[in-house]
């Protein structure tokens, strides 16, 4: 049971207090009541309130002395012994009192000031095409929408204003809603606030189902390549789409493939895999290797004649110390649909798809088709067993489709490969 408060005798004066210096370790100047002063090595004094509550012993910071003097002291701690003669743990009342200053004070803070913690914090586990568009995001759509309200002043009604005027890009709108809930989780583990206005807003602007990348049927593969190759982009720009439609990476790894990636003599790329802000890098944390077939040896020759001495393999066409930007890939395409070379609704990350068909048709097995998109398992238990890289299958599949193009190109017919035996 708690002690009832009473009258003390305390026992210190100043004159006490100075007479005590400090030594090697802290030791207690006792005043009465629990209450008594921690000498500290530094020579801080430090008024302390010991007492026990649910046969534990425990302890409260009163303050600093001379800052606080003996009478504030002593007027402190009777308020602390009053609160424990209720029933009431002075020093978790003093934990919480300031959880709740932090709290008031930043959630006096706005949305857009509390997000720049969040950024700082949180963001930066993301690759740096994601915080990219994040930042776009939250600058142009969400903070001149309530970026200058408090933030505990943000309601579900300043969400749903936000997204109902979104609803003609229903992928845009989930995801800015997306961030808004994660950016407020934040604040509630932060104990900033107890509510979250994106929540209920989950489903309200209903998402389109995936629509996949068109892919070239095998009738209009020969036709793409002679575009590719007489168009008036430049010399640099046409051998990247020819290396992107041979080694079935994602436009980013091409854009910015290093030179210190590739082993010529193994003929193999090995993409890092993601790291903070690692632009070009793999979407998983694990490397991926390319297995460079001979045709990709071979605009690999050119490349290195073009790119010099520049640590980029495709280069900025205006700077040769920068990589290709994926806008001179996609204005080429853009280019090839204008003229009708290429259907109009065929983009880059369709040659991916171009080979996965070509290659399935083939019967090669899927899993090595998978393992050359560099796709993840979307079996989580085979995924965390599963560690085989198909290196060899890779590789020849790699160059049966290099071989393939070449074939088509040159107006062959392609004749399937006998099947293995089950």
């Amino acid at each position: 049971m708690a002690p009832t408060a009473r009258a003390l005798n305390y026992t210190l004066s100043d004159a006490k207090i100075k007479a005590k210096h400090p030594r090697d370790k802290a030791y207690p100047l006792a005043d009465g009541g629990g209450l008594y002063l921690d000498i500290l090595p530094s020579g801080s004094k430090i008024w302390r309130y010991s007492y026990r509550l649910y046969n534990k012993r425990t302890k409260v910071t009163i303050g600093r002395y001379p800052l606080i003097g003996i009478k504030a002291a002593r007027d402190a701690h009777e308020v602390l012994r009053t609160q424990l003669a209720t029933g009431i743990d002075p020093a978790r009342k003093k934990q919480l009192e300031k959880v709740e200053r932090i709290a008031k004070s930043a959630q006096a803070d706005t949305f857009e000031t509390f997000t720049r913690v969040w950024i700082a914090e949180k963001l930066a586990t993301l690759t740096a095409r994601s915080q990219k568009q994040t930042l776009a995001w939250l600058k142009n759509d969400v903070y001149p929408a309530f970026g200058k309200l408090p933030l505990s002043e943000v309601h579900a009604r300043d969400v749903l204003r936000l997204l109902e005027g979104m609803r003609n890009t229903p992928t845009k709108a989930n995801n800015i809603r997306a961030i808004i809930e994660r950016i407020f989780n934040y604040a509630e583990q932060k104990l900033l606030v107890t509510y979250n206005p994106a929540t209920p807003m989950r489903g309200l602007v209903n998402t389109p189902p995936a629509v996949h990348y068109r892919h070239l049927v095998k009738s209009e593969i020969r036709e793409f390549v002679e575009a590719v190759r007489t168009c008036g982009a430049h010399q640099g720009t046409r051998l990247a789409v020819e290396f992107l439609m041979l080694v079935v990476t994602r436009k980013d790894n091409v854009c910015k493939a290093r030179w210190e990636h590739f082993d010529l003599d193994a003929c193999t790329w090995t993409i890092p895999g993601r790291t903070v802000g690692g632009n070009g890098y793999m979407k998983a944390p694990r490397p991926h290797t390319v297995y460079l077939s001979t045709q990709a040896m071979a605009l690999l020759e050119k490349a290195r004649y073009l790119s010099g001495a520049s640590p980029w393999v495709f280069p900025s066409v205006q700077k040769l110390s920068e990589p290709m930007t994926e806008q001179a890939i996609n204005h080429l395409f853009s280019r090839l649909r204008s003229s009708g070379d290429i259907p109009g609704d065929f983009k880059p990350h369709g040659l991916r798809g171009t080979a996965s068909t070509a290659m399935n048709e083939q019967g090669i097995a899927p899993d090595v088709v998978e393992a050359i998109l560099a796709h993840k398992e979307k079996n989580a238990t085979r995924g965390a067993y599963n560690h085989a890289q198909y290196a060899a299958a890779v590789a020849s599949a790699l160059q049966w489709y290099a071989d393939y193009i070449d074939k088509l190109i040159a107006g062959a017919d392609i004749i399937k490969l006998p099947q293995r035996a089950a």
